[in-house]
């Protein structure tokens, strides 16, 4: 519902005098996710604020019943009256066991082919006892790539989804709502930084390799914060280390940021005090801690990296690097 009124007063910055207006507004938004959300979030559906003392919701059916095991089974749900589509694998969890997740955006033309360490990813799911879940984007003309970059009111197509797909999810699930967090690779990482300008509140942590944003954010209002980890090649060719640059078709995303200039703007805008970094041979670590909120803001830099992947940084497999950073984070905000 906060996020429905954030929605309305961006766009009705002096308020709306007639309370018709304001009653149209909540309910076309209310309608937008499907019965899930209508029932979380628009009334004569459980009281959001229940929740277990792992993040699970006691008055949600998923939590009452033995959670079976998944491996990359394909799930449909609408959205805004298009069909979207998400690959879901999940552990075997006892009734009440609230579960972590972990969102996995995949990059440009990449829906069809395996996240990078995919198989590591996947033996996090029994080992760590999280739910991996890989979005799956759509093209949506005339955007030059998948997943929508900049979102505007007019093009929260994306946004919507990863919300119904947590309201989904968590229907089929018992899912610890304080422990939802994000990774992604290219276009999906730049995605990923949507999420925190967009979604702050239902993410804990993000980490991501080879992304960027926007240098100009049509908007980037945080309700909350959630804490982020950013890779990257210093010799990408693609997405630039050191340069700002520009969409070849894609002109309402405007120019991108350069890395230091994208791990800037979190830092300053979570307010971080100390900054401390550690240079092994090939790898500088930055670390901005003493945040608000308890969240930190941290960068490898990776040389003699172009856009490949990485299979490991400073002798550590990158997957366990996302995975220990990210799940340090819980909501409400700090280090579990």
């Amino acid at each position: 519902m906060q996020r429905l009124w954030k929605r309305f007063a961006r766009a009705y910055p002096h308020g709306a005098d007639d309370h018709s207006t304001r009653k149209g507004v909540m309910q076309r938004g209310c309608m937008k996710y499907g019965l899930v959300v209508v029932l979380a979030a628009c009334g004569g559906g459980r009281d959001s604020s229940a929740t277990g003392s792992e993040g699970g919701d006691p008055l949600n059916g998923a939590c009452t019943t033995l959670a079976a095991a998944e491996s990359q089974t394909l799930v449909e749900i609408m959205v805004d009256g298009v069909r979207r589509q998400y690959r879901l694998s999940a552990p075997q969890a006892d009734a009440g066991v609230a579960l972590p997740v972990l969102m996995a955006f995949h990059g440009g033309d990449g829906r069809n082919y395996p996240f990078p360490q995919q198989q590591e990813f996947e033996e996090l799911v029994e080992a760590e006892g999280v739910i991996v879940v890989y979005p799956l984007a759509e093209l949506v003309p005339p955007n030059e790539g998948e997943w929508q970059l900049n979102t505007s009111e007019s093009s929260t197509q994306d946004i919507d989804f990863v919300e119904a797909l947590i309201d989904d999810l968590s229907a089929r699930y018992c899912v610890d709502s304080n422990r939802i967090y994000a990774t992604g690779y290219s276009l999906g990482s730049m995605f990923t930084y949507e999420l925190a300008c967009h979604l702050s509140s239902r993410f804990a942590a993000i980490a991501s390799f080879a992304g960027t944003m926007p240098m100009e954010p049509n908007s980037c209002v945080l309700e909350d914060n959630a804490s982020i980890m950013h890779i990257h090649g210093q010799d990408d060719w693609i997405i630039s280390y050191d340069t700002a640059w520009e969409w070849k078709e894609w002109d309402s995303v405007g120019t991108m940021m350069d890395i230091p200039s994208l791990i800037r703007f979190w830092s300053e805008q979570y307010n971080c005090q100390n900054e401390s970094e550690t240079q092994s041979d090939s790898v500088l670590h930055i670390v901005h801690d003493a945040c608000d909120e308890g969240v930190r803001v941290e960068h490898y830099r990776l040389s003699g990296v172009e856009h490949e992947w990485p299979g490991t940084i400073s002798g550590v497999s990158t997957h366990e690097v996302i995975w220990n950073f990210v799940s340090e984070f819980t909501k409400p905000y700090g280090s579990s």
